[in-house]
């Protein structure tokens, strides 16, 4: 493609949600002069809404632990997931700036006999994680780092202030693509046209191509966020880690309070086996969760994570359920999305090839969306990409829509 003059709402690509894979995806589509409009429902600024949600962390590998994508698709398929998200999480210093990201040490924690077995099985097979720590065998080192946004990350960005660029704040209610293009129509009535279409919302894909309604399968989560009285300083390493089978993933962070002192901030999501209703086919993001869930999850932190943790970023013992204070500063539901058979979406969604998208990588979004942005923007630049494995695409799927089969492979 080569870029030219926006006329009458008319671009080359619009990307459809500025979370980390559509603002990657117009960063590198800007980047090769390619005229874009991003247009995203909550904000039409440089910078973008994703930066304040979630963790703001680029893991090195997957969430759920790297024997289960072995059993599920095979080591070939696990160890190129695996790698995929570390490609991800290695971009991030370059796109968003050096001063916006901070090396997190990333753990693997067992707190349950099995879990300890995937884990051990994972460090003798050399699926990302070393061996386990000399003074508890129940946590293990990821054998590369994460990156964690840093609050000034929130305001700086090594990004696109580009002629090229066009940012819409909108919400995106029908999407048409046909041999001549593709046809983009918002709430507000507005209507937009491009060459190709890039859907970087993954919850909303089935709303947006009805054919994958049954292939892509919401997942709720809890994200919170705690204070606690664990002592740091400003030159403290963050430390990044999950555990429960993957269904906790979490980053402590040293912030100042606001009498000048400095501890541990803790950003988690999970555990979700305490969601009233667990498990694939939920969406719960337009929930407010109950006091219960609040205790519970306190409760879980207190007895079971943090004492565990304690050693690792602080110099004092805080072991004893007595001396950990937590105080709750926010929680809330989010949604993520399942592929029906359980591997990462990625490639074309229309029929005509005009419309690409990137979804399902469960907890891994943010490195994972870096380089499936870097990949869809390839496509779109040269017409392939080297970095896309053929089974990832979603027309795995198309073998089976007629007589009602998913097509899982």
């Amino acid at each position: 493609m080569k870029g030219h003059s926006k006329k009458n709402n008319a671009f080359e690509v619009v990307v459809i949600g500025a979370g980390p894979l559509g603002w990657a995806c117009s960063h590198f589509l800007t980047k090769k002069s390619i005229r874009t409009c991003l247009i995203d429902s909550e904000t039409a600024h440089a910078a973008p809404e994703w930066m304040h949600r979630g963790l703001g962390v680029f893991w090195p590998s997957l969430n759920d632990p790297p024997t289960r994508a072995v059993v599920a698709h095979g080591p070939d398929m696990a160890n190129f997931l695996q790698d995929f998200c570390l490609r991800g999480r290695s971009r991030a210093p370059d796109l968003l700036g050096t001063s916006s990201v901070r090396e997190a040490r990333t753990l693997r924690i067992a707190l349950e006999p099995h879990e300890l077995v995937e884990l051990q099985k994972a460090a003798k097979n050399h699926l990302g994680l070393a061996e386990s720590e000399e003074n508890n065998q129940q946590i293990f080192t990821e054998k590369a780092n994460a990156w964690v946004l840093t609050s000034e990350g929130k305001s700086f960005l090594k990004s696109n202030q580009s002629s090229y660029l066009t940012t819409v704040q909108g919400t995106v209610t029908t999407l048409e693509d046909s041999i001549d293009g593709c046809r983009i129509l918002c709430a507000d009535g507005s209507s937009f046209t491009s060459e190709m279409v890039i859907v970087a919302t993954g919850h909303r894909i089935p709303q947006l191509e009805p054919w994958l309604t049954q292939m892509l399968i919401p997942m709720s989560d809890i994200l919170s966020i705690w204070s606690t009285n664990l002592p740091a300083s400003n030159d403290k390493q963050p430390l990044a880690l999950r555990t429960s089978s993957g269904h906790v993933a979490c980053v402590f962070i040293p912030e100042k309070n606001s009498t000048g002192a400095c501890s541990w901030v803790l950003k988690m999501t999970g555990p979700r086996f305490l969601l009233p209703q667990a498990g694939a086919g939920v969406d719960l993001s337009q929930n407010i969760p109950d006091e219960l869930l609040k205790i519970q999850i306190e409760t879980w932190l207190k007895k079971n994570l943090i004492p565990k943790v304690a050693p690792f970023i602080s110099e004092k013992d805080f072991a004893a359920d007595k001396k950990i204070e937590i105080k709750l500063k926010h929680i809330g539901f989010g949604v993520d999305c399942l592929p029906c058979d359980e591997l990462p979406m990625l490639g074309e969604l229309g029929r005509q090839g005009r419309v690409l998208s990137a979804t399902g990588w469960l907890g891994c979004g943010w490195s994972a969306g870096f380089e499936a942005a870097a990949i869809l923007s390839e496509i779109i630049h040269s017409g392939q990409s080297s970095g896309l494995k053929p089974l990832l695409r979603p027309q795995r799927w198309r073998s089976g829509m007629n007589d009602g089969v998913t097509g899982m492979t």
